[in-house]
């Protein structure tokens, strides 16, 4: 199950990467005109912040708090390199994953529910925008 686990979650980072990499710079701070929205760049930061938690988290067996590195959520370019960034602390934490305990299974589950709910936000908000998303997205 661990294995379909980081399948899908390598999917979703590399459709995360794809819409991202379509979208026009101005995007990134866009909001729809509706309660409670965040802005393609706020999403962004989450998505990095979890991304770079649940790495931290997977390392110490156990959650240890939310912190995210990216600071600028308005330039894409700043945006790419985190997600990159992100992935890679993420693969980098599996690799360095010396035993696997309930615990780090629950983590890797919640890291996947994470990102797709925020997969599924952004596809919701570039629509909202009037925007496309690139074919290689399963869930548009």
């Amino acid at each position: 199950m661990r294995d379909l686990v980081l399948q899908h979650l390598r999917e979703r980072f590399q459709s995360l990467n794809n819409i991202v990499d379509t979208l026009a710079p101005e995007l990134f701070n866009s909001h729809l005109d509706v309660p409670k929205n965040k802005t393609v760049g706020e999403h962004m930061w989450c998505i990095v912040g979890a991304r770079e938690s649940y790495a931290n988290a997977l390392l110490a067996g156990d959650w240890n708090g939310f912190s995210c590195s990216l600071s600028s959520t308005e330039n894409r370019g700043d945006v790419q390199s985190a997600l990159v960034s992100s992935e890679a602390a993420f693969e980098s934490a599996l690799a360095h994953v010396d035993e696997w305990t309930p615990e780090r299974d629950s983590l890797l589950m919640y890291l996947l529910e994470h990102e797709t709910n925020h997969e599924a936000q952004l596809i919701r908000h570039l629509y909202g925008l009037e925007q496309s998303l690139p074919e290689s997205v399963k869930w548009a």
